[in-house]
């Protein structure tokens, strides 16, 4: 399996996808407006998954405070995810990357996943530039809300957001 590392200052891997609503989701059109956080997950229901996006939608208003857009992206079925997101009162959309092509294209698999997408977030700047990248070594752990601020917060001091 060959496996991408895109590189920080590079230009981030353009994708187009359905968001659950049915409307198209394209990354090059959504950063001209502002950054994008790229939230790739494992699956929907998943205890850690849950916990992690119902931690994002606690701090949604902080996120949105950031000018910066969330998208939670997964395999799971359009219908799966709207599921999910009607069940817990999602305020950001979620699309699905149904032969995770996109998280192969930011290299967001873990080898201790065996391969498989692992829990992973990408911001990509206006510019369409990948600014930061962190993909979790194993399934249980994933950047909370105040680590993806406190990530945001050095981005804006180096002029980057």
């Amino acid at each position: 399996m060959k496996e991408t590392q895109p590189v920080i200052g590079s230009l981030a891997p353009d994708f187009r996808l359905k968001k659950t609503e049915g409307t198209e989701f394209h990354l090059a059109e959504a950063c001209r407006q502002k950054p994008v956080v790229l939230v790739f997950y494992p699956g929907d229901f998943t205890p850690v998954c849950t916990k992690q996006f119902c931690g994002y939608q606690e701090n949604f208003e902080a996120f949105q405070k950031w000018n910066v857009q969330l998208l939670g992206l997964s395999k799971d079925s359009s219908e799966k995810h709207k599921s999910f997101s009607e069940r817990y009162g999602f305020s950001f959309p979620l699309v699905t990357d149904i032969k995770n092509q996109v998280a192969k294209d930011y290299g967001c698999t873990s080898l201790y996943m065996l391969g498989r997408v692992s829990r992973a977030i990408c911001i990509v700047g206006k510019d369409q530039r990948l600014l930061y990248r962190h993909v979790e070594p194993i399934a249980v752990t994933y950047r909370t809300s105040e680590d993806v601020f406190k990530t945001l917060e050095e981005l804006k001091a180096k002029g980057l957001i």
